[in-house]
C-alpha cells in the first residue's frame, strides 16, 4: 500500500485501513507524520521520537483522526514549489526575457530585478513595460 492509499484508508475506508501491513506502516511513517505534522506539529514531534514504534505511531494517528474526519482533508495536500512558482508568474505576466534584457541594459543583478519583482509586483513591471515599449 502506498502512501496516497494509506492517508485515505486512515480517514475514509477503515475496512482497506485493517488490510495494511506492518511493512506498509513502517515504510509510510515518515511521510505520513510529515504530513500529519501540517496540522498537528506538536503531536506529531511527540511520536518522532527514536524509539516510538513506527506502526504503533500510524495505528494513533488513524485512532486519533478517523473520529474527527470522514475524508482525507484539506490540509493533507499542499502546493508544490513547481505550482507556486507557476502561480508568481502568471502574477506577473513577464516574459523571463524581457526581465533578462531589462536587468542587462540597466546593469542590475538579475536576482536583485526578480527580488524587486516579488517585492514591488506593479510599480516593477510598469517599469519593465514602459523600458520594452521604449526598445521596440
Amino acid at each position: 500500500m502506498e502512501l496516497f492509499e494509506l492517508t485515505k484508508a486512515m480517514f475514509g475506508d477503515t475496512n482497506n485501513y485493517s488490510e495494511a501491513t506492518k511493512g506498509d506502516k513502517k515504510k509510510n511513517f515518515f511521510m505520513v507524520n510529515r504530513r500529519m505534522a501540517i496540522q498537528y506539529p506538536i503531536q506529531a514531534q511527540a511520536l518522532n521520537g527514536l524509539r516510538i514504534d513506527p506502526v504503533a505511531a500510524i495505528d494513533i494517528w488513524h485512532g486519533f483522526l478517523s473520529k474527527q474526519y470522514k475524508k482525507t482533508p484539506f490540509w493533507m495536500y499542499t502546493k508544490g514549489i513547481k505550482k507556486v512558482k507557476e502561480e508568481k508568474e502568471k502574477k506577473i505576466n513577464i516574459p523571463s526575457a524581457e526581465i533578462i534584457l531589462y536587468a542587462k541594459e540597466h546593469r542590475y543583478d538579475l536576482k536583485m530585478v526578480k527580488d524587486a519583482l516579488n517585492m514591488f509586483p506593479k510599480e516593477m513591471a510598469k517599469e519593465i513595460k514602459d523600458f520594452i515599449k521604449q526598445t521596440q
